[in-house]
């Protein structure tokens, strides 16, 4: 059997599952396979020690991170597994100990609450592209640093009164409750007339078919990335704008407004707190309400000085604030 052969049924069995993002990976990994061999191969040749340590090299000469690397041979290991599980080919022992198999700690992904107001502060009315990857990156921010995968696929009627919105995380099906705050509402607002005719909240996908939305996202995913990348080199911000950079910074302010990392957990859906929330409890609304408000006024406090650099005596309040303060 060949490799395509074998792959691609295992992806249209995932599709028969709805597990249309696990056939993707499968099906990418299938394209840098090859890529590298140059035409079709047969199953058993490719798992095979030499050329799976030639494949390992040549991905590490591509210039891909090391994580990326490991994405690839540990679905490649999946594929062997499925494979000698489904009789295809023979058991080999240890054929993968000499590869890449581990994913090592990432750097931080976290900016600083002055480049977060620098963003939210430029003028891109002049790029309708930019200013709407501006201004997804700052939902995500005023949202509890909601992941963007979390974000494309917001549903009108996940929101409550205007003022909460209750999602299930893609990735760990955790429930998370956000506090709407009024910045977050202005940006929902400005796009309603884009999503009239759909479910979503916001205008990054446009069809509710699954392996439609699945391509669509990747596609919308790899725009944004692009586009934070534009705006990074026209605001000369130095550090690597990416969809995580919002999420991680929300969580790196709120920690230094002393918000508890349990709270930080929860707000942002986190598995790996689990024992923490069993020892805590689960926290009232208020207080993740009063921790997303928090974040944001870090930065508008930021934001304030730097507008009104004359009043030192007297810190500046904003609207945001006064609006915050009142409900």
């Amino acid at each position: 059997m060949s490799l395509s052969e074998f792959v691609i049924g295992l992806a249209d069995d995932y599709k028969l599952h709805g597990r249309y993002r696990t056939a993707e990976t499968y099906l990418t990994t299938l394209r840098s396979m090859l890529l590298f061999h140059k035409n079709e191969i047969e199953l058993h040749n490719c798992f095979a020690p030499d050329w799976l340590l030639a494949y390992q090299k040549h991905l590490i000469n591509s210039g891909l991170s090391q994580n990326t690397v490991v994405f690839y041979i540990s679905h490649v290991r999946a594929m062997y597994n499925k494979a000698v599980k489904n009789g295809l080919v023979e058991s080999q022992s240890g054929l993968f100990d000499h590869l890449h198999t581990k994913t090592v700690p990432t750097l931080k992904r976290a900016v600083s609450g002055k480049v977060i107001s620098t963003i939210s502060e430029a003028d891109f009315s002049s790029n309708s592209g930019l200013e709407f990857a501006r201004d997804m990156f700052m939902l995500s921010f005023y949202l509890q640093g909601i992941a963007y995968i979390d974000l494309a696929h917001l549903l009108k009627t996940d929101v409550y009164n205007n003022n909460t919105i209750v999602y299930r995380r893609r990735k760990t099906t955790s429930t998370v409750h956000v506090a709407v705050d009024s910045v977050a509402l202005k940006i929902i607002r400005k796009y309603e007339s884009k999503t009239a005719n759909l479910p979503y909240l916001l205008p990054i996908l446009n069809s509710t078919n699954a392996e439609d939305t699945q391509r669509l996202y990747s596609s919308s995913l790899r725009t944004y990335n692009r586009r934070l990348k534009k705006i990074a080199a026209q605001l000369n911000i130095e550090e690597n704008l990416t969809s995580y950079v919002s999420r991680h910074s929300w969580a790196t302010i709120a920690y230094h407004e002393g918000v508890p990392t349990a709270v930080i957990s929860q707000a942002m859906g986190h598995q790996s707190e689990e024992v923490t929330h069993v020892y805590l409890k689960s926290f009232d609304q208020p207080i993740l309400l009063r921790a997303n408000q928090a974040v944001i006024n870090a930065v508008l406090k930021m934001s304030s000085k730097q507008q009104v650099q004359s009043k030192k005596n007297k810190p500046p309040r904003s609207n945001w604030q006064n609006d915050a303060s009142g409900g």
